[in-house]
């Protein structure tokens, strides 16, 4: 056997093995969420901030009958996998969780589940009680 062959194996096998760790740890970091409350408009809003560019141009893409969206609130928090974080937005209570792998499940107290992967440039939009008004959820660093 020829033995540089053995330990050039061996080097091999370890930095696969570090990269494999290194991927699985970063799957199972805390996902960083945003969830806002946001109330749509087609006259100038006195309350409220507007959201950024990024967000509306996807709510435009939506069938939306408004042309102006406003931010009512913001709540940060992070999850770990497996964790769950109940919230209280335009009325309606929710519960979201870290299913792992950037994908969440949003349940909606007596209205139903929504599950959907919330990547980087990525937002789960859903209506809550309030009229004119829904919840945006999208990560943050």
């Amino acid at each position: 056997m020829n033995i540089p062959l053995i330990f050039s194996a061996r080097r091999v096998c370890t930095a696969l093995f570090f990269l494999l760790c290194a991927g699985a740890l970063a799957a199972d970091a805390p996902l960083k969420l945003e969830a806002q409350l946001v109330v749509g408009s087609n006259d100038p809003q006195i309350h409220g901030t507007p959201v950024s560019p990024q967000i509306e141009k996807k709510l435009k893409r939506l069938p939306l009958k408004w042309g102006n969206y406003y931010i009512l609130r913001t709540e940060r928090f992070s999850l770990a996998k497996g964790e769950d974080k109940r919230l209280v937005l335009g009325g309606s209570e929710m519960v979201v969780k870290n299913l792992g792998g950037e994908r969440v499940e949003l349940t909606l107290i007596h209205r139903g589940k929504i599950t959907q992967s919330v990547g980087k440039d990525q937002t789960l939009v859903t209506n809550v009680q309030e009229e004119n008004s829904f919840a945006v959820f999208r990560q943050w660093d």
